[in-house]
């Protein structure tokens, strides 16, 4: 037998050099994969929130499995609900108030501050479209919207069949539209509650929120979301491939730089930003 010889020994040490260094690569790639998802994830969680770690923590222990939740306009209050209960969080320090609810599908604080719910009926409880009163939840209508949004003086509704509805605090509908498109729409009010925007299925409009009145705002593309700037009526629009600002009264626009932005909503006059994370309210940074 031929011994080896000394070049076929190196070839091999360094195809074995090579195959170390990779898996060293892979190595390291994945221990900083995991250090730079993990500290986002850490510095989003729920309780540690700067704006709603406390109202979340009242939730997280009161529901632990959540389908959706709510925050008041003033950030003092939040609800959230399963397939079974639904618990409402406020006070210093926040603390959980169960009601005898089942089925909640949707819910939205008003301008007055009052809470609004939409429940299917289950095992015979309540259902449509529910506004709280003294404790006591009262019907204010008696469908279950498919998207709702909380208003200066009450709600807008928006039932499956594509009706919008605006009610007043009292259930009192004062205006009604039928909408194009009735699945996927977005519901946005502004600052006071007093405008909102629509958008979903790439179609998009603002309305003023007592009269369903269109404004002339409107876009030259498909809206994927659309944020209210505070105090002033102007939203920022992005579309598939393009952001710009709009001023909802008038409709003239200017092109914003293409960024990457989360899906938020402008809460109310605190001027705060809110997103989901974990199926509860956190702060977001305002859309630039």
């Amino acid at each position: 037998m031929t011994p080896p010889r000394k070049d076929d020994r190196a070839r091999r040490l360094q195809a074995l050099s090579l195959a170390l260094t990779i898996a060293l690569a892979v190595a390291l790639g994945g221990i900083t994969w995991l250090s730079v998802t993990s500290l986002p994830y850490l510095a989003a969680s729920p309780s540690t929130d700067p704006t709603f770690g406390a109202l979340n923590a009242c939730l997280l222990t009161a529901v632990p499995a959540r389908v959706g939740f709510a925050v008041s306009r003033d950030a003092t209050r939040a609800s959230a609900w399963s397939t079974s209960k639904f618990v409402e969080c406020s006070g210093a320090p926040p603390s959980p108030a169960e009601h005898a609810l089942t089925g909640v599908t949707l819910a939205a604080y008003d301008g007055t501050g009052a809470l609004w719910v939409a429940a299917t009926a289950t095992d015979g409880g309540a259902h449509g479209l529910l506004r709280q009163e003294h404790g006591a939840f009262v019907e204010r209508g008696s469908f279950a919207p498919s998207a709702l949004v909380g208003t200066a003086t009450g709600v807008l509704a928006l039932e499956p069949q594509g009706q919008l509805i605006a009610l007043g605090t009292d259930g009192s509908v004062s205006a009604t539209r039928t909408l194009p498109v009735q699945r996927e729409v977005h519901l946005v009010a502004n600052t006071e509650g007093t405008l909102v925007a629509l958008f979903g299925g790439g179609r998009f409009a603002v309305v003023n929120a007592a009269t369903l009145e269109s404004t002339p705002a409107e876009v030259p593309c498909p809206v994927t979301w659309a944020w209210w700037r505070p105090s002033i009526p102007v939203l920022l629009v992005e579309c598939v491939d393009l952001s710009l600002e709009v001023n909802a009264l008038d409709s003239t626009s200017a092109l914003v730089d293409p960024r990457r932005r989360s899906s938020s909503v402008l809460l109310g006059p605190s001027g705060v930003y809110v997103q989901s994370c974990d199926v509860l309210p956190c702060s977001a940074e305002a859309p630039r």
